[in-house]
């Protein structure tokens, strides 16, 4: 047992558990490769709005937006309201007067019957299509007389909010420039299941091939959503699922049909009116390359301009340009396939991880109930890959934690330099990265169907095992517990964790908390520089604080004895180190951001923050010199 507490063993089993992490990743990258198709969008009303503005008619500002990349357009449903608004259709009360002169006033004020006076038949045909929809028997047997249609016995609210399709004429022009049309449809209240195949039926006959959900909920929320998944299948119309909305049925909607979603991005008014240009043309890039969107909805960045429609165009134009740098291309946007791990892949990567496990549990636990333990570890590991679902989503948590606390034992066991240190720590905590994005590599998870559970946990529970046995192996703690707190440590204490309570906070797939100016400021001018911003604690706290805890170790040859009073110190550093090495493990379980993008900001992260951590330790290293070699406390054995 003494003899597989070495860390060849340990290294030996990473590395095997990163050959089937990379295997099954491999086959993500290659649909991710191939899947580099989008589509930009723009509102047709907002076409419509703008060519008026700047003295053009629809056909032609279509023209010009094409040029510049626009090749969708989203289409909403029109309503009997709007027609009546419009001028096309005239509603009237018509008041039938009693046959029998014995029959009251008030009854015969019952007789009152709503009409629809309509301007031309094609009208009346949408509309009768669209009541028919909506009211089904009530209307069956209304038929349209010289172009007027008595209406069902219904409040004329929901005869204004009656939805009669798409507008034929956008569709049409968009047919004729070759545009991919995107019904945008809502869910009335008390539709039925009918109803809702029916409307999108209609959308698909007028040449929609992309369903996107107008309001609060999705067309069938809730006990018609089955119609709505099932019509889309028949009609093989795509499902798109709009990032950052929390649309009621769209949860449903993805575990239901995932070959059918395509996920789509927009930015209301309200939060480009915040934006300068080139902000806004950098959130397009990061929503179609770091994060797969292949729907792009465009709306005006500005509201008044002497040439809206030129604004607008200006714009696309330029996301459309820092897209095509990224090797993305205008055209259809397809679903993402599913990558089909096998069994055997994930089963390997359940054995060699949780014998990793095994290793670093053994290295925590010295006592025979700890290799009971162990020996679980181990098995669940194991166990969990052999399921799917929450099993699966365990074994990936065990494992995202495994990696980084056994690259401190490893690094306590090894006793290299700094540099070899830094590297190995950065490769074996990658490892931990890998099994996640290894083990859940699913259509699931790249639509965000499915996420990885656990990531507080898997990001600070090794941060606070670090801590803790760092402090216990290069520190007496005996003595340290006897001793009092000082002012200065409770107040770095305090710090500390106020500092990790924010990165609590801040932490996770959906983070609701906003950065600061300075740190904004900071990520823009990183993204400029960098082909993907790297994550902004890891370069200016964790690998920084890593390289010089790590530089005092390898200067003090690894013996809490040489350390002295640094020990602390020392032990706190390392502790710090801990949030670059979790973050790490943290970028590649954005199981919806592409897996080289995550390296590569993982890179970039360790890259900046050695040169930040290694120019601070050359200006520190003199001064820290003079307080090692003059030991405070006993010998302590460390790994």
């Amino acid at each position: 047992m003494n003899a597989f507490k070495s860390s060849k063993y340990f290294i030996l089993f990473a590395v095997l558990t990163a050959v089937f992490c990379l295997v099954s990743i491999s086959k993500r990258v290659s649909i991710e490769s191939s899947n580099n198709e989008y589509a930009i969008a723009v509102d047709s009303d907002a076409i419509e709005s703008l060519a008026a503005a700047q003295g053009l008619t629809a056909d032609a500002a279509i023209k010009k937006l094409k040029e510049t990349g626009v090749n969708a357009m989203v289409i909403q449903e029109q309503t009997v309201g709007e027609l009546i608004a419009d001028g096309r259709v005239e509603l009237t009360g018509l008041t039938i007067q009693p046959k029998s002169p014995g029959i009251s006033a008030e009854a015969g004020e019952q007789n009152q019957v709503k009409t629809l006076t309509f301007s031309d038949d094609v009208t009346v045909e949408r509309v009768v299509r669209g009541l028919n929809i909506r009211f089904g028997k009530l209307v069956q047997n209304s038929k349209p007389r010289d172009k007027r249609l008595a209406l069902p016995p219904v409040d004329t609210n929901s005869i204004r909010g009656t939805s009669i399709g798409l507008d034929p004429r956008m569709t049409t022009l968009a047919q004729k420039n070759g545009l991919i049309i995107i019904a945008r449809c809502s869910n009335p209240v008390g539709i039925t299941s009918k109803a809702v195949s029916q409307t999108l039926t209609w959308a698909n006959q007028l040449g929609a091939t992309v369903f996107l959900a107008q309001g609060e909920q999705v067309l069938g929320r809730r006990d018609a959503l089955k119609s709505t998944s099932d019509t889309l299948k028949i009609l093989k119309m795509q499902y798109a699922s709009p990032e950052f909305s929390k649309l009621g049925g769209d949860v449903e909607m993805l575990a239901a049909i995932p070959e059918l979603v395509v996920r789509l991005h927009s930015a209301q008014a309200a939060e480009l009116d915040k934006l300068s240009l080139d902000a806004a043309v950098e959130r397009y890039r990061k929503a179609g390359k770091e994060r797969n969107m292949r729907i792009l909805l465009v709306r005006p960045l500005s509201n008044a301009s002497d040439s809206p429609l030129d604004s607008l165009s200006e714009f696309i134009g330029a996301v459309q340009s820092s897209l095509q740098k990224e090797g993305l291309r205008v055209g259809t946007p397809s679903p993402y396939g599913d990558p089909e791990v096998s069994k055997f892949v994930k089963l390997a990567i359940g054995l060699f991880g949780g014998l990793s496990a095994v290793w670093v549990c053994l290295q925590l636990f010295r006592s025979s109930a700890g290799l009971y333990v162990t020996a679980a570890m181990g098995i669940a590991i194991l166990a969990g890959t052999l399921t799917s679902g929450k099993g699966l989503q365990i074994s990936s948590l065990l494992l995202s934690m495994v990696f980084p606390i056994g690259s401190y034992f490893w690094m306590m066991r090894a006793k290299q330099n700094a540099v070899i240190t830094l590297l190995v720590v950065f490769a074996i905590s990658m490892i931990g990265g890998l099994c996640v994005a290894g083990l859940l590599n699913g259509l699931d998870y790249f639509i965000r169907a499915e996420a990885f559970a656990g990531v507080k946990l898997s990001v600070f529970a090794p941060i606070f095992v670090i801590g803790i046995v760092s402090f216990a192996q290069l520190n007496d703690l005996k003595k340290a517990l006897k001793e009092p707190i000082t002012w200065g440590a409770a107040a770095l204490g305090i710090f500390i964790l106020a500092a990790l309570g924010l990165m609590v906070l801040r932490t996770g797939n959906d983070n609701p908390n906003a950065v600061s100016g300075g740190e904004i400021a900071l990520r823009g001018f990183l993204e400029q520089l960098l082909p993907v911003r790297p994550r902004t604690k890891d370069f200016i706290v964790g690998f920084p604080a890593l390289v010089i805890g790590v530089s005092i170790l390898a200067k003090a040859n690894y013996s809490s004895k040489n350390l002295g009073k640094l020990g602390g110190w020392t032990s706190l550093l390392l502790m710090l180190g801990g949030i670059g090495l979790t973050d790490i493990v943290n970028t590649l379980c954005h199981l919806h951001t592409p897996v080289v993008t995550s390296v590569i900001r993982n890179v970039e992260g360790l890259v900046l923050g050695a040169v930040i951590g290694f120019g601070l330790w050359f200006l520190l290293q003199k001064k820290i010199s003079l307080h090692l070699n003059q030991p405070e406390t006993p010998e302590v054995e460390i790994g």
